[in-house]
């Protein structure tokens, strides 16, 4: 690995020194690295055997089945639950077909969105080649494969024998854009939170490692309680380290009495941030709107320094009134070197998300 410093490498570097259970459980890994040539250094690396109950960074299954079934009773109609069972079912037998979590992944940070480094397409075939060698058995993943930041990205991949498979739909955020304060909704935000005192905003400098129990209870009750265990369980070993070693970059919300009742943190990579740790105290009472005010410190942020946002899947609605762009993520899969049986499987999954679910996800923003 090599020797730059920063958020993301030391990062890499206490997972490759305590293991990536030691920081979310369910995040069950091999964790290496794999080097280039060129000046990007190098790529995190996480190998998965599978089956295993993973959180969705770490495994296909978890996020194409599991993750889904757990979200069925957001649809309206019994019809279309019904649907959706089957097609789960079905998508399912295909993923165990192919052995789907038996993966080499590389730029993998088990973080819910990697950010794509600089001079990937440049070096796919050599890194391709190179893990095929030494894991045969295992097909090679690259997740968050989006056109954002290179709209020659996921035709390079095709090109370079990796199917695209429909992922999720994502926002992207240009905080270079000069229009996001004019918006109605963002004008309305400003307003409302700048009158109200109850709350008062703390950067990383008023932030420690003595808030990590907190800032993990917060992630806690949004992400596991309020939304699936299926998220990544980061520990508090995870947030004190982060919060020492400045992995990501923490912001909060404190109530007048001093209390953290909401916090966030930026990891960042190349031109890119991502919001991969969120969360708030969802015991108090909806109109506190914590997520709303979270979000609202997330973009001036983001504005106020010129930079590209990429703030994942979810709250499509609420996203784009804010100024999001959406886009259709992938996941690129190399399995020319599998058996047929496994070739053929991953192929056709990636055919009816394609055909069906990128439709579906177009059209239902969420």
């Amino acid at each position: 690995m090599p020797a730059a410093s920063g958020g993301a490498h030391a990062y890499w570097r206490a997972v490759l020194e305590q293991g990536s259970e030691g920081f979310a459980p369910n995040l069950k890994s091999q964790p290496g690295w794999i080097s280039t040539g060129t000046d990007t250094g190098g790529w995190p690396l996480t190998i998965h055997d599978g089956p295993c109950r993973n959180s969705f960074p770490a495994s296909l299954i978890t996020q194409y089945v599991d993750y889904p079934r757990v979200e069925l009773g957001l649809l309206n109609s019994t019809r279309d639950r019904l649907a959706a069972r089957l097609g789960l079912l079905g998508l399912e037998g295909l993923l165990r077909i192919a052995r789907a979590d038996r993966v080499a992944q590389w730029n993998s940070w088990l973080l819910s969105t990697n950010l794509p480094p600089t001079g990937t397409v440049e070096t796919t075939h050599d890194i391709t080649r190179r893990l095929i060698e030494e894991f045969p058995d295992h097909a090679i993943l690259l997740k968050n494969v989006d056109s954002i930041e290179d709209p020659e990205w996921p035709a390079a991949l095709a090109s370079a024998g990796y199917l695209l498979m429909t992922s999720r739909q994502v926002y992207h955020f240009d905080g270079r854009a000069g229009e996001f304060r004019s918006r109605s909704t963002v004008k309305r935000d400003l307003k409302e939170f700048a009158r109200d005192t109850r709350y008062r905003w703390v950067g990383p400098t008023e932030l420690s490692v003595a808030d990590a129990p907190c800032i993990t209870q917060l992630y806690h009750q949004l992400y596991l309680e309020k939304h699936s265990e299926l998220n990544p369980q980061y520990t508090e070993s995870f947030v004190r380290r982060a919060l020492r070693e400045h992995w990501l970059e923490f912001h909060g919300i404190r109530s007048a009495d001093g209390t953290l009742v909401g916090a966030f943190g930026f990891f960042s990579l190349g031109g890119t941030t991502s919001v991969p740790f969120i969360g708030y105290d969802t015991t108090l009472p909806q109109e506190e709107a914590l997520y709303r005010r979270l979000v609202s410190g997330i973009l001036q942020i983001i504005a106020d320094r010129g930079q590209s946002l990429n703030y994942s899947s979810g709250a499509g609605d609420f996203k784009l009134r804010r100024g999001a762009i959406p886009i259709i993520e992938y996941n690129a899969v190399f399995c020319a070197h599998l058996s047929a049986p496994r070739r053929r499987a991953f192929a056709l999954a990636a055919r009816l998300l394609n055909r069906f679910v990128r439709p579906w996800m177009e059209r239902n923003p969420h």
